[in-house]
């Protein structure tokens, strides 16, 4: 998800397998049984940033990796973000960046986040 605040976007920087430095992502995660792509994008925003949004949008969604995976990505817009203190899974080490809108897409460093900041800058699903 993209969520927005005060002209910055919300990162997660965090150390992943297979890369040599930490990355720069949006907020994002899987969805667990049961759960709609809503209610898992308020839930990773509450777990990975300690933040609730009061505004959400929902901006389309796309395959990760069709030739080897079955997961399907659902991009939101996140806005009138507020506290609301979470906890990170056991297994990440977390830390919580904002960076300027203009900024954004030179700072993001995986490809779904990419993908979902493109929908997010052509205007997503209205």
């Amino acid at each position: 998800m993209i969520a927005i605040e005060d002209g910055a976007a919300i990162l997660v920087v965090q150390p992943r397998p297979g890369a040599d430095e930490h990355t720069f992502e949006l907020p994002a995660g899987c969805l667990e049984p049961g759960e709609s792509p809503a209610e898992a994008a308020t839930r990773e925003l509450r777990e990975e940033c300690s933040l609730k949004a009061r505004s959400w949008r929902e901006l389309g969604s796309f395959w990760a990796a069709p030739a080897y995976s079955t997961e399907r990505v659902h991009a939101f817009e996140a806005r009138e973000l507020e506290p609301w203190p979470g906890v990170p899974d056991a297994d990440e080490e977390i830390a919580v960046k904002r960076v300027p809108l203009i900024d954004l897409p030179e700072a993001l460093s995986d490809a779904t986040s990419i993908a979902a900041y493109a929908l997010w800058a052509k205007g997503g699903s209205r």
